[in-house]
């Protein structure tokens, strides 16, 4: 991912596909994860800037990470922002993988 100029509004999380296999994570701090919402929520420009910097050191491991804005929950944990999110953190709306 290369580094933008320009943000996605705020806040953000940091989301790609692993490599090997192909299901969604999200950066939650310390490494990838399926939970959205254990996702590391930027809520600040800075914060912002440093997912970018994860986002580009994660070749290898994931593909096509990019930066999504997220929801805050009443929890305070991330939460889909817009359905394409959603649908994203359900999982597969068809069968995948084994179970096709």
């Amino acid at each position: 991912m290369e580094k933008s100029s320009k943000l996605p509004k705020l806040p953000v999380v940091l989301t790609a596909n692993l490599l090997r296999g192909g299901e969604v994570v999200y950066f939650d701090g310390e490494g990838w994860g399926a939970n959205l919402a254990s996702a590391f929520l930027a809520e600040d420009e800075p914060a912002a800037r440093h997912l970018e910097t994860i986002a580009a050191d994660s070749a290898g491991i994931v593909v096509d990470p990019y930066l999504v804005t997220a929801a805050k929950g009443e929890d305070g944990r991330p939460a889909p922002a817009h359905y394409r999110e959603a649908i994203r953190a359900a999982g597969p709306t068809i069968g995948f993988g084994e179970t096709a």
